[in-house]
């Protein structure tokens, strides 16, 4: 009776031990393919045009941003979005996103909210196939450093910035008519309410200083779900956007330490400006698109890894012997 109580005692506490054991190998067997789809993205990288198509998006940033905001800034005057401090907060917005707030950007940016311009039919179009350039730059770059077999197509390709293009927008817009948020803070009766919960103000502090990078990650991981012009999991999207945000955020930190004293650029006047902020958009569209290198490889091996278990499940089939 011992004995049987001593084997069943051994077998309840293998138990445990196998469940530990399995989690182990499969967290070794995911850190392994973690290094392996880094590694690889780096090699497709390095060995295909990444660098060229990252100073498009540059280039094409540069004569976008400019055009983008003008149509944001209309129609949230045509819908009466933010009490007229939309070129504030889209300023703000702008700011979050960039190390250092350059003054040429925000120099335009009060013009444009100043002096409104009444667009005809003309001039929207205009302006929206002007905006869609980067958005055109980035679903190019995307489908090149994913390597699908066929692109689209000319109209498919606008198309498809032009969704990028009004997603943004929407975006922008949405950002700035919640940022009435912010007037909530300051009211009397939420001053009250966060001098009796201090935590609640640490918290939303601690939430407004850093939702910047979620919100990379998760518009990244969008990008590579919907542009590339090939079937595409959503479950392997995650992973190369959260290190595409982890790396965009080591860059932020990185390039706001350079020029956190813009003073000694001022010597060439704004153009030094124009060229940090172009420097800047590079790096960002460089972690983009190894972002990209980086869930191809993903995908791929993930792949590999379901047929080669597939394989090792599936039953031999028989051998026939001659009668």
């Amino acid at each position: 009776m011992r004995t049987g109580m001593k084997q069943r005692r051994d077998a309840d506490a293998a138990v445990p031990a196998s469940a530990f054991g399995h989690v182990l190998d499969a967290c070794g067997r995911g850190c392994r393919l973690c290094w392996r789809a880094v590694r690889l993205g780096f090699i497709e990288f390095y060995r295909s045009n990444n660098l060229t198509f990252a100073a498009s998006i540059a280039y094409y940033t540069l004569l976008s941003i400019f055009p983008f905001m003008l149509l944001v800034l209309s129609v949230l005057a045509r819908v009466s979005v933010g009490e007229g401090n939309g070129d504030r907060t889209l300023l703000e917005l702008l700011g979050g996103a960039l190390p250092s707030r350059f003054d040429f950007l925000a120099a335009q940016l009060r013009e444009l909210a100043r002096t409104p311009l009444n667009l005809g039919l003309a001039g929207t179009a205009l302006t929206i196939w002007a905006s869609m350039g980067v958005f055109g730059a980035i679903t190019s770059a995307v489908n090149h450093a994913w390597g699908v077999e066929r692109s689209y197509g000319f109209w498919k390709h606008k198309l498809v910035a032009f969704l990028m293009m009004l997603a943004a927008a929407l975006l922008a817009v949405a950002a700035i008519a919640l940022s009435g948020f912010a007037q909530v803070l300051e009211a009397r009766w939420f001053v009250e309410i966060r001098a009796l919960l201090p935590d609640v103000a640490e918290l939303l502090r601690f939430i407004a200083a850093n939702v910047i990078t979620p919100a990379f990650i998760v518009v990244v991981g969008l990008i590579y779900y919907f542009v590339p012009n090939t079937r595409v999991r959503l479950r392997d999207v995650w992973f190369g956007a959260i290190l595409a945000g982890v790396l965009w955020r080591i860059a932020f930190a990185g390039f706001a330490w350079y020029v956190r004293d813009l003073s000694r650029f001022t010597v060439h006047g704004s153009m030094a400006a124009v060229v940090m902020f172009l420097v800047w958009i590079y790096v960002s569209a460089v972690i983009l698109l190894y972002g990209v290198e980086v869930t191809a490889a993903w995908a791929r091996l993930r792949l590999d890894a379901r047929q080669e278990r597939l394989k090792a499940v599936a039953p031999e089939p028989a051998v026939r012997t001659a009668p």
